[in-house]
């Protein structure tokens, strides 16, 4: 998954590449398809004839051939009539042979192709009747619903492009042709695309009573005719040609073998079509393998159509396998989010021929949970041949100071080979692929070559002319290189044997300090590293009490992966299950693999540490005084990283485990709350009672900048006021109302986050506002600004000023607006309507309202009470909504992009810029990612 986590690019066991997004516009649970790599990458290698070079020497030999045919290898009783060079189609050329000499055998292949294979997105070929004809039509499946298909036709069939047709069918009746009953017909209409079968044209070249045990007079055919297959008989030779009668036709035609099959059998017992293929072998060794290439796409667009003239592209059997491996795809990886652009990312697909391919990939400019936003731009950049064989790992780093170019790429192979590249700045916006978007910086050869399976790469913050680079081997061995980025040096640091089998999972931690590794062999290591060397160290037992988990074996064999939480405080291991240890009625069909969870807050980082430090807290149960100081350094650690406002708010591992701290030992997460608050607050290390810094807090929102105050509603709602459920907060009624009046400890926290919420409301209306009077300043409205935010809401924002007045600044610059002409700019909209009846919606309150009601049949006045934007105040519509999992609060419009990035409050409308379009849905109170509410029987019951 991409850093931004809006897009996921899965690598299937077919070797194809896909991108999926979450499903914020659909009542599903499935994660959504929105590009296709492999089929993009497919049309580039054709564009370039998949970089092969012309085949100079074998089109002579062919033509030579057609000149000069009494050389040729057709028999004397079955010479080939030769019309033009264009008889040649894509056919490859054959070593010619003497006529006296047997040249060719035959034998036939049994392909069968269940009726499984029709399901949404599959080829398939539909039964379609003229009269006594039967035609099967190429189309691909839209959907399937029960025993029904939806099939969309390559063209209109009947005036339509697409038609419903039965998935089950019975074979009990046959057609008959004159006196020759078709055994070969079926009330099934529907099968899966068979694009195998054809005739090879060196089948005329056989010896007839070879022939006849295949291909016999009166034999079920099908012909490739007018772009679809035909159902008919076959009558006989004629030359190299063979004669069909199609069924309803008196007359018969003639074909090119090319353009023939045997017709596809039904196989009631295994549910499968049935299609007997023939091959022709040749006793002479020079003759090159002919097979045929098969179609790799499957998409719903229109299709196009694989077959032309009546002849069929082949390849050697060579060129085949080459082309397939260019194709076939092992491994992906996404590179972070580039700046200073910071609306792309280039991800990277390995190869089984050692090619890499970099797709530049464009964040969406918007996001909507009303309507699908499937258009996702990728281009490629680049293909370069990294290795000689499989890309097996392929991991990336983002370093503004260390090198020139901030971007660097790690890549193994099979070989044991690793290469460091350093990223081009051209790759942002080129698009030609024939120039490298990396230039090779260094290659890592290993003493003992092992397979590569697993990189990791750490570029520490402390120390930025340093990289670390893990290397995670087949053999279980864990190397390690360190290089100097000043001078370029590379250093190898040593070569650990840190698992029994392949190394599965490594991650950095605690700014390049730690590294984690895991194994197939079902162990987990943790290495501390230490003047460029690696020391075994004791993971820290969950202290803090166990992950709430389902009810699942303890029988895993084997670590598939490793991966350390945004705030370094969690490690995750993926496992998996010995099915022999399963149940194999219940566990065994539906657990295949697990997540499980650790806790490395408390995780040394030095090889000797001092435990005498002065630290006066109470005990936590369980957690020495070392290891309670190691969780508050890497809390604060965790909480300073978000002072780079470019980093997304990922807080779930910060809250769970001051949650957890919370229970046992509230005074020492107040310690830790009150540290980090003065280390940016009062710019002082010093320890102050927490109702001093709150306080001090309250009175300085206008100077702090936006990310600490969401950082501050976190916390207030999550982890101080967790008890008290987010709507009764919402309602902000009163500390007496909230049941809060007597307790000392939560009575500042409140009051913290009512001012917090008010300022960043206050903030909200003065973009808005300041935009409307830059807007009405203007001769006209600028429609073509669409990178700047549209303000909704401005008359329920005039509204809440005038009822805060008292508590805000902005009262004075409300008169300012020009109301004469809000109404071009803006949706100015005094007077709002229920969604459910018609009466109005008075405005109340920012957080919701209620109609003013009508009567019902009893005369009794129903009131409907409503929810309002976050954003804009509005009466939310009855369509999807946004939603923040922190403050249940929903949105409707989103807010502006510079909301979230901005330092102070503005002392004024004239002072602030046109604000920006915010690209992703951020709740405005708590600056985390919306979500969209999805029921609960819709959660997918098993991993994406």
């Amino acid at each position: 998954m991409n850093q931004e986590g809006c897009l996921l690019a899965v690598c299937t066991a077919q070797g194809r590449v896909k991108l999926y997004r979450s499903p914020y516009s659909e009542f599903c649970a499935e994660w959504i398809e929105v590009k296709d790599i492999s089929d993009l990458l497919f049309d580039y290698l054709v564009s370039i004839n998949f970089g092969e070079e012309e085949q100079a020497v074998e089109n002579e030999l062919v033509m030579e051939c057609w000149n000069d045919p009494q050389n040729s290898a057709v028999s004397k009783k079955r010479k080939r009539k030769i019309t033009g060079a264009a008889d040649l189609g894509n056919q490859l050329s054959i070593d010619l042979m003497k006529q006296d000499e047997k040249l060719f055998t035959t034998c036939t292949e049994l392909a069968c192709f269940p009726c499984s294979l029709l399901k949404k997105g599959s080829t398939v070929e539909v039964l379609e009747q003229n009269g006594d004809q039967r035609i099967w039509v190429g189309g691909v499946i839209k959907r399937v619903v029960k025993a029904k298909a939806l099939v969309l036709f390559r063209e209109k069939m009947n005036g339509k492009q697409e038609e419903w047709v039965e998935l089950n069918g019975e074979r009990n009746h046959s057609v008959v042709i004159g006196d020759t009953p078709h055994k070969n017909t079926s009330s099934l209409r529907i099968r899966p695309s068979m694009d195998v079968g054809n005739l090879p044209e060196e089948i005329a070249l056989v010896e007839s009573n070879e022939v006849d045990g295949i291909l016999s007079i009166g034999k079920n055919v099908e012909a490739w005719t007018n772009e679809r297959w035909v159902e008919g008989l076959f009558m006989g030779f004629n030359g190299n040609n063979l004669t069909v009668q199609l069924l309803g036709l008196s007359d018969c035609i003639e074909l090119n073998t090319m353009s023939v099959r045997l017709a596809p059998v039904w196989n009631g017992e295994v549910k499968s079509w049935q299609l007997t293929v023939v091959k022709i072998e040749s006793s002479n060794q020079k003759l090159l393998q002919i097979v045929e290439v098969q179609p790799q796409k499957v998409t719903e667009k229109p299709l196009k159509s694989t077959r032309g003239s009546g002849t069929r592209p082949l390849l050697s059997a060579e060129k085949y396998a080459s082309r397939s491996s260019m194709l076939s795809s092992v491994i992906v990886a996404w590179s972070p989010t580039l700046y200073p652009s910071n609306d792309c990312a280039i991800l990277a697909v390995g190869g089984k021929i050692g090619k890499i391919s970099f797709w530049r990939i464009h964040e969406p400019h918007c996001y909507s949970v009303e309507q699908s936003m499937d258009s996702v731009d990728a281009v490629l950049v680049g293909l370069i041949q990294a290795h000689n064989t499989w890309i097996t790992a392929i991991c990336w780093e983002f370093s503004a100071k260390a090198l020139e170019y901030p971007v660097l790429l790690v890549t193994g192979s099979s070989d044991g080979s690793v290469k460091i590249w350093l990223g081009d700045k051209a790759m942002l916006a080129s698009s030609d692929v024939n120039s490298a978007p990396f230039s090779l910086l260094y290659e890592v050869k290993a003493a003992a070559p092992s397979p590569v399976s697993i990189l990791s790469l750490t570029v520490p913050s402390r120390s930025q002319d340093k990289i670390s680079l893990a290397v995670g081997r087949g053999s279980g061995l864990l190397d390690l290189w360190i290089c100097d980025t000043t001078n370029c040096e590379f250093q190898f640091a040593g070569s650990y044997e840190a698992h029994g089998q392949v190394v599965t999972g490594l991650a950095w931690a605690f700014d390049g300090c730690c590294l984690y590794s895991c194994g197939q062999d079902n162990t987990i290591c943790c290495w501390i590293l230490h003047d460029s060397t690696l020391h075994i160290a004791p993971i820290p037992s969950n202290t803090l009490g166990p992950w709430p988990s389902t009810d699942l074996p303890h029988v895993s064999d084997s670590c598939f992966g490793l991966a350390v939480s945004p705030g370094n405080l969690v490690a995750v291991v993926a496992r998996g299950f010995d099915t022999d240890l399963l149940n194999p009625m219940y566990q065994a069909r539906t657990q295949k693999a697990a997540v499980e969870f650790f806790w490395v807050g408390g995780q040394h980082h030095e090889i000797s540490s001092d435990a005498n430090e002065a630290f006066e807290i109470e005990p936590y149960p369980g957690l020495a005084q070392r290891e309670m100081m190691l969780w508050e350094s890497n809390i604060l650690s965790s909480l300073n990283q978000y002072d780079n406002l470019d980093k997304p708010l990922v807080l779930w591992d910060v809250i769970t485990a001051l949650s957890a701290l919370k229970k046992s030992a509230p005074k020492f997460v107040e310690k830790i709350l009150a540290k980090w608050l003065s280390s940016w607050l009062l710019d002082s290390n010093l320890d102050f009672p927490i109702d001093e810094i709150l306080s001090h807090a309250r009175d300085s929102l206008s100077k702090i900048q936006s990310r600490k105050i969401h950082l501050l509603n976190v916390f207030c709602r999550k982890l101080m006021l967790s008890e008290l459920k987010a709507d009764t907060l919402n309602k902000q009624d009163g500390l007496e109302e909230l049941g809060i009046a007597e307790n000392e400890n939560l009575k500042p926290w409140f009051h913290l986050l009512t001012s917090n919420e008010r300022q960043l409301r206050e903030r909200l209306v003065t973009f808005s506002l300041a935009t409307v009077l830059s807007l009405a300043s203007s001769s006209s409205t600028n429609n073509s600004k669409i990178k700047y935010w549209e303000p909704h809401g401005i008359a329920q924002m005039e509204q809440w000023v005038t009822i805060n007045q008292e508590q805000i600044h902005l009262a004075s610059e409300v008169n300012k607006l020009n109301k004469s002409k809000l109404h071009s700019i803006s949706e100015y909209v005094t007077k709002e309507q229920c969604n459910f009846c018609p009466a109005p919606v008075p405005f109340e309150s920012p957080e919701g309202g209620l109609c003013g009601g009508s009567k019902n049949s009893k005369g009794v006045n129903d009131r409907h009470k409503l929810s309002r934007c976050a954003a804009s105040m509005q009466v939310c519509p009855t369509t999807p909504l946004w939603l923040c999992v922190c403050c249940y609060r929903w949105v409707w419009k989103l807010p502006p992009q510079t909301l979230f990035t901005m330092r102070a409050c503005s002392s004024g409308l004239n002072s602030l810029k046109e604000a920006e379009v915010s690209s992703k849905p951020f709740c405005p109170f708590c600056g985390i990612l919306l979500q969209r509410l999805q029921p609960e029987f819709l959660l997918s019951p098993s991993p994406v």
